[in-house]
């Protein structure tokens, strides 16, 4: 998780997310993932779990494969390194207006382009008007002073 976090601690997409403190990006979802993998193998639950009311119908093989997907892919890169959705409107439009953040955009208050991260786009934007004028660092670094 560290090397994940390394990779990315310094960044915010123009969004507001600030990386570091996304489970994606910090690695956090890949490590738990592997986790959760070496608890099923460690405590047997697969030999268990028929014993158990709905434990017969699970695909352990299934279960397998995609927690070791989610160990190898479940982690962002950023958006300064080609990482998030790759259609995501947001950046493509920061990009185009050549925006850090979207917070210094005139637009930023009718803007409908955080609507498909339903209320965690509202908070993002409601964020990024808070914090209108402030660079990516100073913004990334006030963020970070909040997380618990």
């Amino acid at each position: 998780m560290e090397d994940a976090l390394d990779k990315i601690k310094s960044q915010a997409g123009p969004c507001g997310i600030v990386c570091g403190s996304c489970p994606l990006g910090s690695g956090t979802v890949a490590e738990t993932a592997a986790r959760t993998k070496k608890h099923i193998v460690d405590c047997q639950i697969p030999m268990w779990s028929p014993f158990v009311p709905g434990g017969e119908v699970i695909d352990w093989t299934a279960m397998d494969r995609g927690l070791d997907w989610m160990a190898k892919y479940a982690c962002c890169a950023g958006c300064e390194n080609g990482g998030g959705p790759p259609d995501c409107t947001i950046r493509i439009c920061a990009r185009e207006r050549g925006y850090e953040l979207c917070s210094f955009c005139s637009d930023l208050d009718s803007c409908t382009k955080f609507e498909w991260l339903k209320e965690h786009g509202s908070v993002l934007k409601e964020k990024l008007k808070e914090n209108r004028g402030l660079f990516k660092v100073e913004y990334i670094k006030k963020m970070m002073a909040q997380m618990p």
